[in-house]
């Protein structure tokens, strides 16, 4: 090895135990063999200082330590400093990537690679792994020293009992009290125990989907089938998904009125190695037992995926193709350090909403006999579509091979019951499930089931992750008429819905028996984030009419009685269309549950979307995708969440000409340093600011296009493109811009710290001229240790968005401007455009970690604001951050935005005053042009006792960024973020 100084030993000295523990123990040595061979490969180890340069190859079952780091490694780690790697050896394998976000490590090359060198470290040490995983899962997490509110847990216990009635109002015409107030938990014990086994049954990960598509793989080929001709991707891909269907385990969970799972597991996680499932190859072993949302994994499924399915995929997932075919571009280099964007087009591009209408009309052998009559012409492009038409109805028919199987296991299980209520239920449902999805659906539990069918079969071919529900009050009230219809004696029809709240109770928690796989640093990026299924609720018709009807408030009611975090609820409100009652009960709603549904302004959103000209009957039919995000159901591939953009990071490099600061990354062009002569007014400096963020969006952007051309070519969706329209008739698959309508959708983290930043800069620097730019820099730099005043003159005079100050608001909008165009300027790869939305998911945490301090006065490391909420401390009252949201343009932000807002009743009102107070604040934000709006009903101090005392609080939801999470599956930052949020009273 090269020479080393004396301190330098330890490292190379724990590589080479690595080594000879793997080459002469056989427990060990049998990991380094997978079913293709032994697992040759090369992991380099550096130090940014140089002073430690290894590396560790792999090979016929030898391990070999290397005197430098190879240049030809297939993953390379690189450390701030040899102490890091110490530590690395140490980790327990779920704290091995949240390295990266503490600016620790960095890795380049094939991150499956690196996972499985982490799975293989964590095999030496796994003793010693379990110890540290109980240690910190017996840790209470730190809170701060507030007061925590012991009687938390029952006062929201109390607030749940209490009911406000309804009168029908809108275009509700069954519901004699449209709020169901009658009804409680009580009333459905079927629910009851599902809701009780979705909190205290552990999910596992389920491997079926990667083990039985693995197998088809290795039979049929990926590159090239058999015969070793290469392969027309879609066709791949829908041969492959219906041999899965038709393998795949039908099964009927107990007492369920719905059939199908979407694993073989009580409650699975699903499994994708063709683009991210990899990513927890190194938490094999430590998943069942890190401490925040874990896993079980049944040694026989942990041996298969080390052994079999991610040694298939560690260089055929989406990420490692884009390395190897673009050289791993700058892009794609950025992107894995997550401090400047982060795209989810590594892991789904399934952020879109299907035609479940179309479903419910034709059934599935309609949309067969649709896709056979479709006129084709010659040529390439009649040839491409004649692939996809073929595509469409060999993975129909494997909607339809599953959906046979699965009405047999039902008619089994009904024939093996006893006589009684539970064998009338399963022989009623073996004859829908006969049925459904294969015909058009007749009544409301035929729809619900044909949805969910379809849409346990729509998350075997997509990634469950943001794949939305859309407005399935307005497409299941018709189902919901025509049933009541038939039904004359009254007790019969009090009967009936009662028994459509517990079918829609059923749908809700069915769609809970599934989690997105997220390695443990996700729970820092994305924190207690599920798969985000999206419903929609409320609004106009397509024809402009009131769509507030009965299965409106049905949905609510469930919404209400389950109060859990996934599908993700969202209410349209049109001002002068809906009523007052509608929206006291969406208040209501938020009331009890503490946190849902999020509420939308018709008015706004649609104004925001009119740059498209959608024509206005599709436009009134958007919906809520994953987060917040609009889109056209049915019709519009919108890929709402391909990025989160890091807004704060352009700040930082135009501050640094055009350097990342804590990533010690020269990146950006450069602007300029950052003087008061190089920058001799404000607009000046704006403009670099501008700059720096059109680089980073560029930068996204084109990454976001090479992940979505591969996709395109190696992971097409013919089943999602059967249930979008302009798939069939343009015969493109909708990875490849055939749906009628294509956009990419941008969430935008930090406007409000973005916009108090330029203006604490303008203010101090330009205008009071209090301090010099270069000082202010070097104030920031040093997370104002040695200038706290200058700090409390940017907390203090600064002006702030969310004040009431005109020249904040002035700055917002500029801001805005600016991230819209940028956007609207890029072209995505399926032909439409980019939009630009403000909200964060969780990542506001995760940036804010991976950040120094802001001309602000925000100091190092700290959260930023929630999608574009105003900071805590910009005023002591509501209706100054209701206005200045409000009064932001909808143009500027067309994927919508998430405004979030801590509001408490105060001790005295009762429950209708509290809702009333409520509904006046969102009914003023809506006829100030407000777009979006959410709440948390909950005070700090019952969060600092849910922090003290989780056991006590399973169930408490609060409302992140645009997404429902419980409060105690959070990190401890993410906690903290939402006890520090402003705190408003509604008296």
């Amino acid at each position: 090895m090269p020479a080393r100084t004396g301190r330098n030993w330890l490292v190379p000295l724990l590589l080479h135990l690595f080594a000879a523990n793997y080459g002469w123990r056989p427990r060990l040595r049998r990991y380094l063999k997978s079913r293709d061979g032994w697992m040759d490969f090369t992991v380099g180890f550096r130090t940014l200082d140089g002073t430690i340069r290894a590396g560790l190859r792999f090979r016929d079952g030898r391990v070999q330590v290397l005197g430098d780091a190879p240049p030809d490694a297939d993953t390379e780690l690189c450390f701030r400093d040899k102490s890091v790697i110490r530590k690395m050896l140490r980790l327990p394998p779920n704290e091995v990537m949240n390295l990266l976000l503490r600016n620790e490590l960095s890795i380049r090359g094939n991150l499956a690679t690196m996972s499985k060198f982490n799975f293989l470290l964590s095999v030496l040490l796994e003793k010693k792994h379990r110890r540290m995983a109980a240690r910190q899962a017996a840790a209470q997490p730190d809170g701060d020293d507030r007061p925590a509110d012991r009687e938390g847990s029952a006062k929201l216990a109390a607030r749940r009992r209490e009911r406000l009635p309804g009168k029908p109002t809108d275009a509700v015409r069954h519901l004699d009290d449209p709020y169901l107030a009658e009804y409680s938990l009580d009333d459905f014990p079927r629910l009851r125990k599902f809701l009780n086994l979705h909190f205290t049954q552990k999910p596992e990960i389920c491997a079926e989907r990667a083990v039985l598509l693995t197998q088809w793989f290795r039979e049929n080929g990926f590159e090239t089938d058999a015969q070793g001709r290469p392969w027309v991707p879609v066709l791949r891909q829908a041969a492959a998904f219906r041999f899965f269907m038709a393998h795949k385990t039908p099964r009927l969970r107990a007492d369920d009125l719905l059939a199908g799972t979407t694993t073989a597991k009580e409650i699975g996680v699903v499994l994708y190695p063709d683009t991210h499932g990899t990513m927890i190859w190194g938490e094999l072993l430590s998943a069942p037992y890190r401490p925040l949302n874990p896993y079980d994994i049944s040694q026989e499924t942990r041996r298969v995926l080390h052994e079999d399915v991610f040694p298939y995929w560690e260089k055929r997932n989406v990420r490692e193709i884009v390395r190897r075919r673009y050289h791993a571009p700058l892009c794609q280099q950025m992107d894995e350090r997550f401090a400047v964007f982060f795209l989810w087009k590594t892991v789904a591009v399934s952020h879109t909403i299907p035609d479940f209408p179309r479903l419910l009309r034709l059934g599935t052998e309609g949309m067969i006999a649709e896709i056979e009559a479709e006129p084709v012409v010659a040529g390439p492009a009649g040839e491409e579509k004649c692939h996809l038409l073929e595509a469409m109805a060999t993975v129909l028919a494997g909607v339809n091979d599953y959906a046979d199987n699965l009405a047999r296991q039902v008619a089994a299980e009904a024939a093996a019951e006893p006589d009684g209520p539970r064998r009338s239920e399963l022989l009623a449902l073996a004859a829908i499930t006969a049925r459904v999805p294969r015909q058009p659906a007749r009544t409301l539990h035929e729809a619900l089931q044909a949805i969910w069918t379809m849409w346990l079969a729509l998350h075997q071919e997509n990634t469950n992750a943001g794949l939305s529900l859309g407005r399935l009050d307005q497409w299941l009230q018709p189902f919901f008429a025509a049933d009541l219809k038939a039904i004359a004696d009254p007790e019969a029809r009090r009967a009936y819905i009662r028994r459509a709240i517990e079918l829609v109770g059923c749908f809700y928690l069915r769609c809970t028996d599934h989690l997105p796989l997220v390695p443990d640093i996700g729970n820092f990026l994305f924190g207690g984030s599920s798969s985000d299924q999206a419903i929609t609720l409320g609004g106009v018709t397509p024809a402009g009419a009131n769509g507030v009807n009965d299965m409106t408030y049905v949905f609510l009611k469930v919404t209400e009685l389950l109060n859990i975090r996934d599908p993700n609820v969202n209410a349209r409100f049109h001002p002068g269309i809906n009523s007052d009652d509608y929206l006291r009960r969406l208040c209501e709603v938020n009331y009890l549950t503490a946190a849902t549904p999020s509420l939308h302004n018709d008015r706004a959103v649609m104004a925001s979307l009119a740059e498209f000209d959608y024509p206005p009957e599709h436009l009134r039919d958007w919906s809520a995708t994953g987060c917040v995000e609009p889109t056209l159901a049915g019709r519009h591939m919108g890929h709402t969440n391909c990025m989160m953009m890091n807004m704060v990071a352009a700040l930082e490099m135009a501050l640094h000409n055009g350097r990342h600061p804590l990533m010690n990354w020269d990146l950006g062009p450069k602007t300029g340093p950052a003087d008061n002569a190089t920058f001799a007014t404000f607009d000046r400096f704006f403009a670099a600011f501008a700059e720096q963020y059109r680089f980073l969006i560029d930068q996204a952007c084109e990454y976001n296009n090479l992940l979505g051309t591969v996709h395109g070519e190696v992971r097409p969706t013919p089943l999602l493109s059967s249930l979008l329209d302009g798939c069939r008739q343009s015969g493109r698959d909708a990875s490849r811009g055939g749906a009628r309508y294509n956009t990419s959708g941008a969430a935008c983290i930090g406007l409000a710290d973005v916009t108090d930043s330029l203006l604490a800069i303008k203010t101090l620097v330009y205008d009071a001229r209090k301090v010099s730019l270069a000082e202010l820099r070097r104030a920031v730099d040093d997370n104002f240790a040695g200038a706290p005043a200058w700090r409390a003159l940017a907390l203090k005079k600064a002006p702030k968005f969310g004040s009431g100050d005109p020249e904040a608001l002035a700055m917002a909008d500029r801001v805005t401007r600016l991230t819209h165009d940028a956007f609207a300027a890029q072209a995505n790869y399926r032909g439409g455009r980019y939009t630009a939305g403000f909200w964060s998911m969780s990542n506001h945490v995760a940036f804010g970690c991976l950040s120094g301090a802001l001309p602000s006065g925000r100091l190092a490391g700290k959260p930023f604001t929630p999608g574009l909420t105003p900071v805590p401390n910009a005023s002591e009252n509501l209706l100054d951050p209701i206005r200045d949201v409000a009064a932001l343009r909808p143009e500027q932000m067309n994927n919508n935005i998430a405004f979030n807002v801590k509001i408490v009743p105060g001790p005295r009102d009762t429950h209708a005053q509290a809702v009333d107070n409520i509904r006046h604040y969102v009914k003023t934000y809506f006829e100030l042009g407000g777009m979006q709006m959410q709440f948390n009903v909950v005070t700090s101090a019952i969060l600092r006792d849910a922090m003290a005392h989780p056991e006590d609080y399973r169930n408490l939801l609060v409302r992140i960024s645009g997404y429902n999470a419980y409060f105690v599956t959070l990190n401890r930052d993410l906690q903290l973020e939402l006890i520090q949020r402003a705190e408003y009273g509604i008296s």
